[in-house]
Parts: C-alpha cells; sequence; structure tokens
C-alpha cells in the first residue's frame, strides 16, 4: 500500500486481495479452521453487479460504519486486474489523515457477503474458494485492528438485513510518501524602520583669540626726554 500525504488529504493505493492466494488459516464462526481464497474474476463480477444496481460501495476507516471516508460515488476507484482488486482514495478524513501522518495506517481490508463458494479438504485443511460474492466495503485500517485475511482470525458483523458480513484484511508493507508543502517561519514583510541618527551636538568651545603680541617699548626716547628737562 502506497500512502502519500498531502497538506489536507492523504491518497491510499494498494491491493485490497491478491485474487488465487491461500490465506492463513482462518476459523468460521463456529468454530472450524479453514484456508480461503478469492478466485480471479469475482472481484469484477462483484463491481459489475453493484454497477448495475447502483449500488454505492463505501471506503471506510476500521470496518466502522458509522465512519465512513469515501464511497464508489465520491473518492473510491476499485478494479480487478491480474493481481487482483485494486482501490485508490483520496481521503480528507481528519483521523485519517493524521494517522497517515504518524504512519500508523497498515494496509486494506473490505468486508462481504459470501454469495457462492466452492469447498475441499486436502493436506488436513479445509480450502474454500469464493466465486461469487457481493462486496460491501473496503476499509483503511490502521493500528487498532489486526490483518485477519492474511492473519490468524475471522471477523463477522451483520448488517441491517441481518446478512453476515465477513472482514478480510491482508498482511501488506505501507510505503509513505509525504508532499506535504514545507513550512517557512513566516518573514516580516514590513519594511525595517530606520531611525535617523542625529548629529551630535558639541558643546561650544569659546573661539581662542590668539594671544597679543607683546609690544617692544623704546626706552631710549623717555631717557632723552629726561635729559632735556635736567638742562632746562
Amino acid at each position: 500500500m502506497k500512502v502519500t500525504i498531502r497538506a489536507d488529504t492523504v491518497e491510499i493505493e494498494g491491493y485490497v486481495n491478491a485474487v488465487g492466494r491461500d490465506s492463513r488459516m482462518l476459523t468460521d464462526e463456529y468454530g472450524y479452521p479453514f484456508v480461503e481464497q478469492i478466485t480471479p474474476g469475482t472481484f469484477g463480477k462483484a463491481l459489475e453487479a453493484a454497477k448495475k444496481a447502483e449500488r454505492s460501495i463505501l471506503c471506510l476507516l476500521d470496518h466502522d460504519q458509522l465512519h465512513e471516508i469515501g464511497s464508489t460515488d465520491t473518492n473510491l476507484e476499485l478494479e480487478e486486474d491480474s493481481i487482483g482488486l485494486h482501490a485508490r482514495a483520496v481521503v480528507s478524513d481528519p483521523e485519517t489523515v493524521q494517522a497517515a501522518r504518524e504512519k500508523r495506517l497498515s494496509g486494506w481490508s473490505f468486508g462481504f457477503n459470501t454469495l457462492d463458494y466452492r469447498e475441499s479438504y486436502s493436506d488436513g485443511v479445509v480450502r474454500r474458494s469464493v466465486t461469487e460474492l457481493n462486496l460491501v466495503e473496503v476499509s483503511v485500517i490502521d493500528d487498532k485492528m489486526t490483518p485477519c485475511y492474511a492473519g490468524t482470525s475471522i471477523h463477522a458483523r451483520a448488517d441491517e438485513n441481518k446478512e453476515t458480513i465477513y472482514t478480510r484484511a491482508t498482511d501488506q508493507e505501507v510505503e509513505y510518501v509525504d508532499e506535504e508543502p514545507e513550512v517557512k517561519p513566516e518573514e516580516n514583510t514590513q519594511p525595517e524602520e530606520k531611525t535617523e541618527e542625529k548629529p551630535q551636538e558639541r558643546a561650544e568651545q569659546p573661539e581662542e583669540k590668539p594671544e597679543e603680541e607683546a609690544q617692544t617699548v623704546d626706552y631710549s626716547y623717555y631717557k632723552n626726554r629726561i635729559e632735556l628737562l635736567k638742562l632746562g
């Protein structure tokens, strides 16, 4: 199963079941063990029957009928090819998206009514080959559920018509691809205010006046004047 994580959605695609492949040992509602496989073409017939009946096949989380995350009328694509039943869904359910981000999704599962099957006995094991079924829903399962188609248990529930719906899940490797845009820190788009630097005011220093040159006094004139006065 490939899980592609985007901003608000998660795209989940992969094989719900590989046709013609044995399950691990299962136990029916009466406690008898058996091995099961879905014969090639069975899913294709089920999809065609649902289309003719204009019946939607639901996409659930963990087979929870109260937790619908899609349907073939909206976001779920189902197709049987040479490998098995392939599913693709783009899911916006918050719980499923969060489980994907935390890498807790573990695979696909499907719920069905058995309409016809062949049974044989070999190597001490009952082998059941399902040749016709009514596909009710497919589910994305997380770590709250254990895969049972390739696992060790069987899960059954009753629908509104009291028909037993069996669910099967497949052990799968999950590939996670994160395409969420990288969140960058918000940049300040406001222009940075520049503070004008005022010129520093300098204390006015008193203007220094150049020192006046000392005048040289000629005393010879006064001496001559004094001598003349004495001579009278």
